[in-house]
């Protein structure tokens, strides 16, 4: 029996090993979403750097790391040459720097390099205030990423080369293209012609077409589609951005016609294999939810409207643009940004007091006119 046992150690082993590299692979890390407005937001993660936890972006549209100056300086990076990453919002320039490992949950990558940027707020806006790298192109390269935006969860795993591979249990599988190494989805709204766009988890919208030309009248700027499919998925109720941007026009053009942003997965399931260029989502018909027509800015000590959009709930309810709010959702806004609008999550309705108004209730509401 002793003999059995010693000669079958090493299987025994192999056993423990393989079930746990499974479970490492099976991880799931929490994620977090960042956001500033009623609808989307940023993919947040916690990423472990020489021991010490910081905030970061997952931004599938982009082709590096990015990394602030102050991260850069903490861990006393070494800079190198001078270099222009591309991300879904145009080129940013920035010096070459080498990682130290980086690790999220379980998972640890080593022999990885970013470019240093002196203000992510560039990229990022007023959401860049506190981060410390965002997570480009790399992440995706050799990994699958398995991203539940349901229970806002993360696992990643390893790519394979085994074509046969099956989709997880409950999703099916979607071609994914590819434009300058970034990830690119067929979509078709309102059951028009396919349209190419980038994937891109760096932008909080739904779904953004790029233009060289202003909206016209008839077609406004911002508008809500019936439907927008991406293979067995269907989102309905999604607001859609005609964005004005000449420059970015002719880098996409005439390959990409826009950009699907975090509001068009959250709520759903992904799981992305670049490397196979494949992508598994869940068989779903999903409304994206309505918003409350309004946009926060701070101004010195206090916090004012800086939008209130026609037709909406907030005007509905009087609000005014330049009005300053004595009261959000739970109590005075104090605060960065980002904890505002983190008060409104998961909430349908929310009570805010702005101006010489009395305190009102905001329900979310569709009230974008449709697009043509």
């Amino acid at each position: 029996m002793n003999g059995w046992l010693q000669r079958g150690a090493p299987w025994l082993l192999a056993g423990a090993l393989l079930l746990a590299w499974a479970q490492v692979r099976a991880e799931r890390v929490p994620l977090q979403r960042l956001s500033l407005g009623d609808v989307g937001g940023w993919i947040e993660v916690v990423v472990q750097v020489q021991g010490r936890p910081g905030r970061w972006i997952i931004d599938t549209g982009s082709t590096r790391h990015i990394v602030s100056r102050s991260f850069a300086e903490r861990h006393a990076l070494a800079i190198g040459a001078s270099v222009r990453v591309e991300t879904a919002g145009g080129a940013v320039n920035g010096t070459e720097v080498s990682l130290p490992a980086l690790h999220i949950g379980a998972w640890r990558q080593a022999g990885q390099s970013a470019v240093r940027i002196d203000d992510l707020g560039g990229v990022l806006g007023p959401a860049g205030e506190g981060i410390e790298g965002i997570l480009g192109l790399p992440l995706l390269r050799g990994h699958t990423l398995d991203l539940d935006l349901r229970d806002w969860t993360l696992a990643l795993g390893s790519s394979t080369t085994d074509t046969t591979t099956p989709c997880p249990e409950g999703t099916q599988a979607l071609d994914l293209g590819v434009y300058r190494g970034l990830p690119v989805i067929t979509v078709r709204v309102n059951d028009a012609a396919a349209e190419s766009l980038l994937l891109d988890t760096g932008n909080p919208a739904a779904v953004v077409r790029i233009e060289a030309t202003p909206a016209r009248a008839a077609a406004p700027g911002l508008a809500l589609a019936a439907s927008v499919s991406v293979g067995a998925l269907q989102r309905t109720q999604v607001p859609v951005v005609r964005l004005n941007a000449p420059a970015l026009h002719r880098a996409l053009a005439p390959d990409l016609q826009g950009l699907a942003g975090t509001a068009l997965l959250d709520g759903t399931r992904w799981w992305i294999d670049l490397d196979r260029r494949r992508a598994c989502v869940e068989p779903r018909r999903l409304a994206v939810p309505g918003g409350f027509g309004l946009s926060l800015t701070q101004r010195g000590e206090g916090v004012v409207l800086e939008t209130v959009l026609p037709g909406s709930p907030a005007a509905l309810a009087g609000l005014r643009e330049g009005d300053v709010v004595q009261h959000w959702v739970t109590g005075p806004p104090s605060g960065a940004l980002r904890a505002l609008w983190a008060r409104v999550q998961g909430r349908d309705d929310i009570e805010v007091q702005a101006g010489s108004q009395a305190r009102v209730v905001l329900r979310r509401s569709h009230f974008l006119p449709a697009l043509p």
